[in-house]
């Protein structure tokens, strides 16, 4: 049996939280070894629970002096930039949690920096890691939607009122705001789903107080994908009152998918809950008698679609948690050279949609991606 990867943390987040469930429960595959955050009885914290010893205030000092294979950085939005070039730098690998970077120019230096040095770099994309998301995508691939048509998507949350005033997320400049932080999940999925967007037009506002620099709390965008399809795409911080407050669908020409909420109290599964599809019927309605003279007819109506759960057999994938199966996968790569799923080359293409809606909502028109 191969060694355990060893990594090192940079950032102790709440979202780092979900990562410690991988480490606490593979530790043959992967060794999580030292923690870093600027705030130190935040790292000490982190560290106890998780039973690492190093504990560090300075990533490039933990870089020096840990012997490590890896790091997972769960940071701020436009701190991913520079941890990931010094890593690299240092030979490391990298998992670097969504959104790869604050901007297109950083996540391009950080493939950059990664190929160079000959080190996988993968983002954490972790809905792409659950049964419902490889049920669906299987089910997409294999044909049986028939040619994608459309998708639909939203994330409204309350994310502003549960973060303290002056947070990050809330803050531009480091990467905040809806689109980057909640709508990139839903955007990045559908592009999992039917492939890549090849123009976008949106509008970002920026509606409370708290948010700064321009980061946006209620955005709505239009994207176009390569294949044809048109996608329908709503984000918003502005109210967590709302019967659903994640979702999205595909439709085919042979059918559709829709998610349901997700459970509660089920870590790791995800922004969706179900996959629920329904197929158009084959069954070809029976002829109706000739009409008699002076006879009115209400118009037939079909049968409603019924909806059933999409099977989630045989997915492959080691847990039924999403983070967890991320960082497996993150290994897995490691060890074998194997191109990530989510990887930071792929994931170029999904921080083209958030800036192209972002200069949509700036210059009021469509963008073509291949400009950016």
């Amino acid at each position: 049996m191969s060694k355990p990867l060893r990594v090192g943390l940079i950032g102790t987040g709440r979202i780092a939280h979900s990562h410690m469930t991988a480490y606490l429960d593979y530790p043959d595959r992967v060794q999580l070894v030292a923690v870093c955050d600027i705030v130190e009885p935040a790292a000490q914290a982190y560290a106890k629970e998780a039973g690492v010893d190093a504990v560090y205030t300075d990533y490039e000092q933990m870089l020096r002096e840990v012997d490590l294979d890896a790091v997972d950085i769960c940071s701020s939005h436009d701190q991913h930039w520079p941890q990931t070039l010094v890593a690299a730098a240092a030979g490391k690998h990298a998992i670097v949690e969504k959104s790869m970077a604050h901007n297109m120019q950083a996540s391009r230096e950080m493939v950059e920096a990664a190929d160079s040095a000959g080190v996988t770099l993968m983002v954490a994309q972790n809905q792409r890691y659950t049964s419902e998301t490889v049920a669906v995508k299987r089910f997409i691939d294999d044909g049986n939607l028939g040619d994608i048509q459309a998708v639909r998507t939203h994330a409204i949350m309350g994310t502003v009122g549960v973060n303290p005033p002056g947070h990050w997320m809330n803050d531009g400049d480091a990467g905040g705001g809806v689109l980057l932080t909640n709508t990139i999940h839903h955007v990045d999925l559908l592009r999992y789903y039917i492939g890549n967007v090849r123009r976008v037009t949106g509008v970002c506002k920026s509606v409370q107080p708290q948010m700064v620099n321009g980061a946006e709390d209620l955005v709505a965008a239009t994207l176009e994908f390569e294949n044809g399809a048109v996608g329908d795409v709503f984000g918003s911080w502005t109210t967590s009152v709302v019967p659903e407050g994640q979702y999205y669908m595909v439709v085919g020409s042979k059918g559709t998918i829709h998610s349901t909420t997700p459970p509660r109290g089920r870590p790791g599964v995800g922004h969706f809950g179900t996959a629920m599809c329904a197929l158009k019927s084959v069954e070809q309605p029976a002829p109706e008698p000739p009409r008699q003279p002076g006879e009115r007819r209400r118009r037939r109506r079909g049968t409603p679609a019924r909806f059933e759960p999409l099977s989630v057999e045989d997915t492959g994938l080691p847990t039924e948690n999403g983070v967890v199966n991320e960082i497996l996968h993150f290994e897995e790569c490691c060890r074998t050279g194997a191109e990530p799923i989510s990887s930071g080359r792929d994931n170029l293409e999904t921080m083209k949609v958030i800036a192209g809606i972002q200069e949509s909502s700036r210059t009021g028109r469509a963008i073509d991606l291949d400009t950016l």
